[in-house]
């Protein structure tokens, strides 16, 4: 008999990207719209058809089931695009004057086919087939990236499901976790003449906010999540393994925002597989600041062409560079989660939607992480620096990427019923697993610190727009958990090469260390300094719209009116909306004083900038991890605060005359960070 309570050693926290999924009609699978007016206020959109009998789309192989958990597309957003000028959905485009955007209220399968629900209804037409050029678009926002290969078969038997999404990234060394978990707004309401007591009390909005995450620092993953913008050096990995294997397609430009991206090549290229990585190798530049314009030269012009990476203005390299700069290449790498082919190529899904534009004919690489240092693969060496390592930028952009949560919880250390545990719901040995995936979730506020006695530390507050629930448990037979849970070690991570896709590659678990950094702070190294902290604020906030549920609840019976829907009244009583606002940074430093210069730079209100090409006028924080040799790439982490004003420099009077420290305050415009790592995309 197991323990009958659930217990923190037995409870998981995985985390993933969030991407919507385009659909073009035919590419592989077609849709109709059907309305009944019994049922007027909602259209039932139903996928039909393949012509594939692979495993490698984002359709299950020979049927036309989206490998998406079922309920997963509850409360996500929807709309038509497309290329049709008569017929099919073109009346119901997204178009520059039409902002046609519906939402998905219910989500369900036949075995066969995926169908889902939407309102509002489209129109009174009784069946409406997509027609070629149509375009089926499910938002990214809520929507964890989809797991490809055969890891995903959705049945209408709980138990014989095996339903997953791409959660598997680790979250990092943390030390402090709570989940931004729902809360109920109760309307309560007292009647005239009907006494004291509340008379009715009725649901309100649902509300997912106050999660909070608290670690010490091993990788840059969670500062993506903060910031929000990540390019790497393409030349380097290209370096590395140059294995051109085609190009973005003629007439098909990656757009930001997209979810995919149109290859062009032979009709087998190499290298291509669900859950390898594709790198977009693109040297157009884009800003890293975004309140002025980005100078590429420096202000009296003697130094030009300074950008990151490939700049010949910059100077220091490219994991540390020793001068200022503003403008990066924009090449991105994504992990692979399906693809379909299509005339002269293949369209390839990616877990996270591009950042930049890439245009057509830019080139395009595969790579794969494996146990050593094949197919591009980063590897930790044993003197503990890495092969192959990525260096990355990650910089504020126009909006942050949302990303998911998955926690599961146990009484007994085993997997999911019942692929991957005998243990029956309800039987003596159930493990009563829970399963939950916290969806749309944002980083609201963020901060990095360190101490004299401590590693580098961050920690975030986070708000998520929903949560799914794995309700297979609560199903009238063939009970079961649809949801195949994560389990760090067990099912993800059980490998050397599978350690480094979900981002704990072995050796590079150990965090930054205070003794292994500098601090460059007015234009000189300072060895007086013994905390600092960099906080940052995104401005993120969430709204409810007023949006109807016209589908009836499903409960596990007539009179057990507990909800078997994954994401309860089609998602309409949580936000849809999860945007970010102005973002603010401070930062605070704790200095040792040994002469007058804090309280001269705040009485004379400088503001410290950067000048592309040359050195000074920043912060620089940089900090490396412990190595033994020089066979591999040094691991490091890079902050750099451009922009800053001091405003306050406070001289203490200490009663126990000991050292004079002051907490000196700043204000600042502008974080970028530089990591060298293992990673191929945060």
């Amino acid at each position: 008999m197991p323990n009958s309570y659930y217990r923190g050693d037995l409870s998981e926290v995985t985390m993933g990207h969030e991407c919507g999924l385009y659909i073009e009609h035919n590419e592989p699978c077609t849709w109709t719209a059907t309305w009944a007016s019994g049922t007027p206020d909602y259209t039932t959109i139903t996928f039909a058809g393949t012509h594939t009998s692979a495993n490698t789309d984002i359709f299950e192989a020979s049927k036309p089931s989206l490998k998406v958990p079922l309920g997963m597309l509850i409360g996500t957003k929807l709309s038509f695009h497309g290329s049709a000028t008569t017929g099919g959905f073109t009346d119901f485009y997204y178009t520059g004057m039409n902002s046609r955007i519906y939402s998905i209220v219910d989500h369900t399968s036949d075995g066969t086919a995926t169908s889902i629900k939407i309102v509002p209804a489209l129109d009174h037409t009784a069946s409406r087939a997509s027609v070629a050029g149509d375009v089926l678009f499910i938002h990214s926002d809520g929507l964890p990236a989809l797991s490809g290969g055969t890891t995903s078969d959705v049945d209408t038997s709980a138990a014989a499901s095996k339903e997953v999404s791409l959660i598997d990234q680790f979250i990092g060394l943390a030390s402090f976790m709570t989940l931004p978990d729902t809360t109920v707004e109760l309307h309560q309401y007292h009647v005239v003449g009907l006494g004291r007591q509340p008379s009715v009390m009725q649901p309100g909005r649902l509300n997912h906010t106050g999660g909070v995450i608290e670690m010490p620092v091993h990788s840059p993953r969670w500062l993506y999540y903060s910031l929000g913008r990540e390019v790497v050096d393409g030349a380097a990995l290209v370096s590395a393994y140059a294995t051109a294997d085609g190009n973005v397609a003629s007439g098909k430009k990656v757009q930001p925002g997209q979810t995919y991206a149109d290859i062009a090549g032979s009709d087998a290229i190499s290298g291509l597989a669900v859950g390898a990585y594709i790198l977009i190798k693109d040297t157009t530049r884009a800003p890293t600041v975004y309140h002025k314009q980005a100078d590429e030269s420096s202000d009296d012009a003697s130094v030009t062409s300074v950008y990151w990476p490939g700049g010949s203005g910059l100077t220091g390299g490219t994991a540390a560079p020793t001068v200022h700069f503003e403008s990066t290449e924009t090449s991105e790498i994504r992990r692979i989660v399906g693809f379909t082919a299509i005339t002269g190529g293949y369209r390839v899904h990616v877990d996270d939607p591009w950042a930049f534009a890439h245009d057509e004919n830019d080139l395009v690489y595969i790579y794969a992480f494996n146990t050593t240092t094949g197919t591009g693969s980063p590897n930790v060496n044993t003197d503990r620096t890495i092969t192959n390592a990525v260096k990355r930028l990650i910089f504020s952009g126009d909006n942050l990427p949302s990303f998911c949560l998955e926690h599961s919880i146990r009484n007994r250390d085993v997997g999911s019923y019942s692929h991957e545990d005998a243990s029956a719901p309800g039987g003596s040995t159930d493990t009563k697993q829970l399963t939950r995936v916290f969806r749309g979730c944002k980083i609201s506020e963020w901060e990095i610190s360190a101490t004299t006695d401590a590693e580098l530390r961050y920690r975030a507050v986070f708000d998520a727009m929903s949560v799914y629930t794995d309700t297979g448990r609560l199903e009238t037979s063939n009970k079961g958990d649809r949801y195949t849970a994560h389990r760090m070690f067990q099912n993800v991570a059980d490998t050397a090469a599978n350690r480094k896709v979900s981002g704990i590659a072995e050796g590079s678990e150990k965090p930054f260390m205070f003794y292994n950094g500098t601090v460059e702070l007015f234009d000189q190294t300072l060895a007086n300094i013994s905390a600092f902290e960099i906080r940052g604020k995104n401005g993120t906030e969430l709204f409810h719209t007023i949006q109807g549920n016209p589908v009836p609840e499903t409960t596990v019976s007539a009179t057990d009116l507990r909800s078997t829907k994954q994401v309860p009244y089609g998602g309409t009583r949580s936000p849809s909306i999860h945007r970010e606002g102005r973002e603010e940074f401070e930062m605070e430093v704790d200095v040792y004083l040994s002469d007058p210069l804090l309280w001269t730079e705040l009485r004379s209100h400088r503001q410290f900038k950067g000048d592309s090409g040359k050195s000074g006028g920043v912060i620089r924080l940089y900090f490396t991890k412990s190595v033994a040799g020089s066979t591999g790439s040094t691991p490091s982490l890079l902050i750099v605060v451009d922009d800053y004003i001091i405003t306050e420099a406070p001289i203490p009077v200490p009663d126990d005359k000991g050292l004079l420290k002051s907490k000196v305050k700043l204000r600042m415009k502008n974080v970028k960070v530089i990591s060298v790592d293992t990673l191929f995309h945060c």
